[in-house]
């Protein structure tokens, strides 16, 4: 009887100690495992959310021009035209080195939205470089040209500009440009320069030439030959400038 007795006290604390570790499982390691499941499903919408915010930011696709509203007044109309497939919202514009904040300036796919530039005061004998900023972080300048105010305070638009949009999908460095009159071989349009590139963003230079015309730009970075080509300024039947995108 005292035998039987232990084995069945010992049967009793295996069938206990089993029912704890299950009770411990459904506490602690089930919830626990469904936490991390949890976490890793947050962790795959977030890296999705990602891709996407830099598949669209890389994908806009916009052309901005700044030019006197009519021929009798010297207010200015920033117009940008979404060649892009999704909405993009410009939420400032920087003139120069200063930058002011835009409201609801959201432009549609496969349209254009203007819009006046009253809340600056330009300074007499000053030229002025425009470019705008998305709220994707891209940076886009116009393609109508530097903007001069003259002795009078009058606006005027008489320089041709090259544009360079270098695209976060290239490596960071520098890349060192030059642009030719007219083929590989013609005469410096301005001295050779460089441009910074960082890790994950655009980079934006622009040259400014004196006619419009077609000219030749090579870029290079480091012994790399990056783009070997031409552009043409067509004005007046275009813009006054051209871009070139790497």
């Amino acid at each position: 009887m005292h035998i039987t007795g232990l084995s069945f006290r010992r049967g009793t604390s295996t069938v206990m100690g089993t029912l704890i570790f299950v009770g411990i499982m459904f506490t602690a390691v089930i919830p626990m495992f469904l936490v991390m499941r949890q976490v890793d499903t947050l962790h795959e919408m977030r890296t999705f959310e990602l891709e996407s915010f830099d598949d669209k930011r890389e994908g806009e696709d916009i052309h901005v021009y700044v030019f006197k509203k009519t021929a009798s007044t010297e207010s200015l109309t920033l117009r940008v035209e979404n060649w892009g497939d999704f909405s993009v919202n410009i939420d400032r514009i920087w003139i120069n080195d200063t930058y002011h904040l835009l409201n609801d300036f959201k432009v549609q796919p496969m349209n254009q939205l203007d819009g006046d530039l009253t809340d600056f005061t330009p300074v007499p004998n000053t030229r002025y470089f425009i470019k705008v900023a998305t709220d994707r972080g891209n940076l886009f300048f116009t393609e109508s040209g530097s903007l001069y105010c003259n002795s009078v305070g009058e606006w005027e638009t008489d320089l041709f500009t090259i544009y360079f949009t270098i695209s976060k999908n290239q490596p960071p460095g520098w890349y060192d440009v030059v642009v030719r009159q007219g083929s590989a071989t013609g005469l410096l349009e301005c001295p050779p320069f460089s441009i910074k590139k960082t890790r994950h963003v655009l980079a934006n230079d622009f040259c400014d030439v004196l006619e419009p015309r077609t000219y030749h730009v090579k870029i290079m970075k480091g012994s790399e030959l990056i783009y070997n080509d031409v552009v043409t300024i067509h004005w007046p039947d275009g813009p006054r400038s051209a871009t070139v995108r790497i």
